[in-house]
């Protein structure tokens, strides 16, 4: 009866676990997670180790640098349609500029928990690259 009910819980772990690993996470919303964020008005050092911490960069080692894009998501995604102009491959240059927050690993360490980030405020115009008229990846600030 114990081996039953052993077999019973760990099925039904299992099959609760079953969403998750059907679920996963696009190159949309890979980009989204890593690049688009709220500005809070913190600090930009603690702003940086508080969303790269939240948004699951420093898990397994920390990210050397990456930069958020204050915006709402659809003025964001519009940069691969009508908010953006066509540069090169897969690339579109933003029209507008955006508030953005560019993190960069300090000389300290490069493994959790010693992931500490410097920040930067800057308004610019960016690039990313689309696919199928979604942003997929963060190339540069112009």
């Amino acid at each position: 009866m114990l081996a039953y009910s052993v077999l019973v819980l760990f099925v039904a772990l299992l099959l609760g676990s079953l969403p998750t690993l059907s679920q996963r996470e696009t190159r949309h919303g890979k980009f989204h997670r890593q690049h688009v964020a709220a500005n809070s008005g913190l600090d930009a050092r603690l702003y940086c180790n508080l969303m790269m911490q939240q948004r699951g960069m420093t898990n397994v080692k920390c990210k050397p640098s990456n930069t958020f894009i204050h915006g709402e998501a659809t003025a964001v995604d519009a940069i691969c349609n009508n908010g953006g102009i066509y540069s090169s491959d897969n690339y579109y240059n933003s029209i507008s500029a955006f508030e953005l927050t560019v993190c960069r690993l300090t000389g300290g360490g490069t493994t959790p928990p010693n992931c500490n980030y410097r920040g930067r405020f800057s308004t610019q115009r960016v690039q990313v690259a689309c696919v199928n008229g979604l942003p997929v990846h963060f190339k540069q600030a112009l």
